[in-house]
């Protein structure tokens, strides 16, 4: 234990944020993950032969959000409009002056898929966003569909076999969606084929009346990366050559006989022990302690992987970091 106190220089200290990501896999019967196909009228399901009024809310909210610049229903009504909603202040999308975020879809279908801030933490990782849906059961692959995000929030199929909807890369053409990383929400908003026999409103379940398996998609799931900040202090502890080179460790003292004088040091009449006085020896130290003030307990306590030698030579700079 050191003998003497030193004083944290301030600007040897800094203050960073560190993302750090998790892979996150959900599914249709994921706690939490709700699948919505939203019409702007209201749909009835066909399997459960209800009709769902909260379909066509979604729909509006999804629309009034997101999609004013590339709504059917705008252009039909309002086609001058089209081009002003698509300012960035009129929306609440992702905005990158070097990447396109495409919004020029928009009908009176549209699935979407919300995902809990349990799940995605501060946002989704752009780039790491996967929909996957099966037909049949969740491990038959036969005609499986694999749409991922461009690392801009379009979605795209990675292997569509309709030529609208197939491409490497996103484009205006050919995405069929979007991922909107900060709120957890993925919409498609493509109404066309996937392929000659399978239209994107199949995943989730039947759009319409048709009953073959072929159709019945209800089986998919998400991967995705979640991002959470991490808050880091670091410090930079800097012990000058010849500095705490005292140690009040009990094993290094001699046996003192006798009681010591009424308020003198302890350390003052206990004497090193004759191997511990020659020039060569220092003591070691493998904590650090910070203080607030010398009465108080420390307020970090930083525990170094090895023991170090205190130097009479050379300076020593101890870095360490705390998360918050």
């Amino acid at each position: 234990m050191s003998i003497k106190f030193g004083r944290v220089d301030s600007s040897e200290t800094n203050f960073v944020e560190q993302s750090f990501h998790k892979n996150q896999t959900v599914n249709s019967a994921s706690d939490g993950v709700h699948h919505v196909l939203s019409k702007k009228d209201d749909y009835t399901d066909p399997d459960k032969n209800v009709t769902l009024s909260t379909s066509g809310s979604h729909w509006a909210l999804i629309h009034g959000m997101f999609y004013l610049s590339g709504s059917s229903k705008v252009l039909e009504d309002q086609p001058a409009d089209a081009v002003k909603f698509n300012n960035i202040y009129h929306n609440f999308n992702q905005h990158n002056d070097l990447k396109p975020f495409y919004t020029n879809k928009f009908y009176s279908t549209a699935s979407i898929f919300y995902i809990p801030q349990q799940l995605f933490g501060e946002r989704i990782k752009p780039g790491s966003f996967q929909l996957t849906a099966r037909t049949g059961s969740s491990t038959n692959t036969t005609k499986e569909i694999i749409i991922k995000d461009d690392n801009n929030g379009n979605l795209y199929s990675t292997n569509a076999s309709h030529s609208q909807s197939a491409g490497a890369l996103s484009t205006k053409y050919n995405y069929v969606g979007n991922v909107f990383y900060d709120l957890g929400v993925a919409v498609l908003t493509e109404t066309g084929s996937w392929s000659g026999s399978v239209d994107y409103t199949d995943i989730g379940g039947k759009e319409s009346s048709a009953t073959t398996l072929e159709k019945n998609y209800k089986f998919w799931k998400l991967n995705f990366n979640s991002t959470t900040p991490i808050f880091t202090s670091q410090y930079s502890i800097k012990i000058n050559a010849g500095d705490f080179n005292r140690a009040m460790n009990a094993s290094t003292r001699l046996p003192l006989s006798g009681s010591l004088p009424s308020g003198s040091n302890f350390a003052d009449y206990i004497n090193m022990r004759n191997e511990l006085t020659g020039s060569g020896w220092s003591p070691y130290f493998n904590q650090i302690h910070l203080h607030r003030n010398q009465q108080e307990e420390p307020l970090i306590t930083a525990n170094l992987p090895r023991s170090i030698q205190m130097r009479d030579d050379i300076d020593l700079i101890i870095t360490f970091k705390v998360d918050h």
